[in-house]
């Protein structure tokens, strides 16, 4: 899935740089470039094709959001998968449900970026707004911005899973799924 993403040479680049040590990244990346940064801070590599394991105060979490109380009940049942190609500070990413609830969505991102426009589970737009490092974790805001609906997302690992944490601070209400790396 994730090579579907990417195009010829962009795969060919891709792998190459998978296939080198932390070392020599450092030696191609120019002091200071984000590539050094990231390799320096050692943070997580996201790469992967990830499944929902289990999620976490879903259902309210959904509720507070918007979603009809069908939806928030239901949702889960729906198997979430996300493939994810992380180089550096960028991100390319297809995510998708089984069965669908919206088209798969691709979202290619860099840290540090002011937007990123996305869509949620059932095709909501979504803002990802300034993703940064903070610590091992991926965070960044989250807007609806057809609503009133600010969020703050994290992503990060925890014993071998990737964890996506939503908070919606203005509800007091979060919500984690925690997705485990498919087998090969």
């Amino acid at each position: 899935l994730v090579q579907a993403l990417l195009h010829k040479g962009a795969r060919k680049e891709l792998e190459s740089r998978r296939s080198q040590n932390t070392k020599s990244v450092q030696e191609m990346a120019p002091t200071g470039s984000p590539k050094a940064a990231a390799v320096a801070r050692k943070t997580p590599n996201f790469s992967g094709e990830w499944l929902l394991e289990r999620s976490e105060n879903h259902r309210e979490f959904l509720r507070a959001i918007g979603y009809s109380a069908l939806i928030a009940q239901t949702a889960f049942l729906a198997e979430a998968r996300q493939s994810i190609q992380h180089v550096g500070d960028e991100l390319r990413c297809r995510f998708e449900t089984v069965p669908p609830m919206a088209p798969a969505r691709f979202v290619v991102f860099h840290v540090g970026e002011d937007e990123v426009r996305g869509s949620d589970d059932i095709g909501r737009e979504t803002l990802l707004v300034k993703p940064t490092w903070r610590g091992q974790a991926l965070a960044a805001g989250l807007r609806y911005p057809k609503s009133s609906h600010v969020l703050r997302i994290e992503r990060y690992m925890e014993d071998g899973r990737m964890v996506e944490h939503l908070r919606y601070p203005g509800k007091g209400v979060e919500m984690r799924r925690i997705f485990a790396k498919a087998s090969a």
